[in-house]
């Protein structure tokens, strides 16, 4: 047996409803030779006939006819309401929104999403997914989430990002560090102090790379999967680190400087990452609009 497709069973309820394949084919805005076919290709399919064709009298229905009649009519009418949800959830500001986030960017801009979406749009239900880079693109692959926030280096092929914020690595000292006095820090200043650097990748390998382009190694001390953590660590003097986000203090309340570096290196920004192809959503552009506003 053949496959029962929706478009037979449209053009078949169309048929049951004018009684007509005339008046089917006007309905469904195709020919009458396209309504034809359908209906004698169902019949094949269910191995039954559905329709007596009377000339100049139309089409009455069999036994069997009417009931695959009633349940065509049921059918297209659940497709109808499928795709009509679909739509309000595509074109709404309603339902549910999943976004995978960095772990080190979860604090800056998780809150932040939480707070707009709570105020403006109380019907969308927002939800987090964790990671490192990795685990965010294949939340967003896999469908899990509908957005992605990370840096650039952390998303690859089939996803396509747009620009929230660009950033570049700053060292961070306590400020008694013997480095702290300086305006502009290079790598070969910073390779002869311990480090404390993020484990989680791309973000080591992209870090020791700049080192190596410089022609110098850094000594790592310690690698840690915690921000706050190595916040702590440099807070007391034992390392500095390179980081994207500055902070004031530890969670320790141990003070903390900022420094740029004085060699070149390369961006790494905050981006949105979004499945390549697909159209995004109302609620997709509405985080879109709130992260862009946090860095505006």
């Amino acid at each position: 047996m053949s496959d029962v497709t929706l478009r037979q069973l449209e053009y078949f309820a169309a048929v049951a409803e004018t009684q007509s394949v005339t008046n089917a084919a006007r309905l469904c805005h195709v020919s009458q030779g396209a309504v034809s076919l359908a209906l004698g290709q169902l019949e094949n399919a269910l191995g039954v006939p559905l329709a007596l064709r009377h000339r100049g009298r139309g089409v009455a229905l069999t036994p069997e006819g009417q009931e695959v009649a009633k349940r065509a009519r049921l059918i297209t009418e659940q497709v109808e309401q499928l795709r009509l949800a679909v739509l309000h959830t595509h074109t709404g500001l309603s339902g549910r929104l999943s976004i995978a986030v960095f772990s080190t960017v979860a604090v800056h801009v998780m809150p932040h999403l939480i707070e707009w979406f709570a105020s403006k749009h109380p019907d969308i239900k927002l939800g987090f997914v964790e990671g490192n880079g990795p685990e965010i693109q294949q939340a967003l692959v896999s469908g899990r989430a509908q957005l992605s926030i990370g840096y650039q280096a952390q998303f690859g092929e089939g996803c396509e990002t747009e620009l929230i914020h660009e950033f570049h690595r700053r060292v961070v000292l306590s400020p008694n560090h013997p480095l702290a006095d300086f305006e502009e820090i290079s790598f070969a200043q910073l390779a002869q102090y311990p480090a404390a650097f993020l484990s989680l990748e791309p973000a080591l390998q992209f870090t020791l790379a700049e080192f190596e382009r410089y022609d110098v190694q850094a000594n790592v001390g310690w690698l840690m999967s915690s921000v706050p953590a190595i916040h702590s660590v440099v807070g007391r003097g034992l390392a500095y680190s390179l980081l994207m986000q500055p902070t004031e203090s530890s969670m320790e309340n141990r003070p903390l400087v900022f420094r740029p570096l004085a060699d070149k290196t390369s961006s790494n920004s905050l981006v949105a990452a979004m499945p390549l192809g697909i159209d995004r959503s109302a609620m997709v552009n509405e985080a879109l609009a709130c992260l862009r506003a946090q860095w505006a």
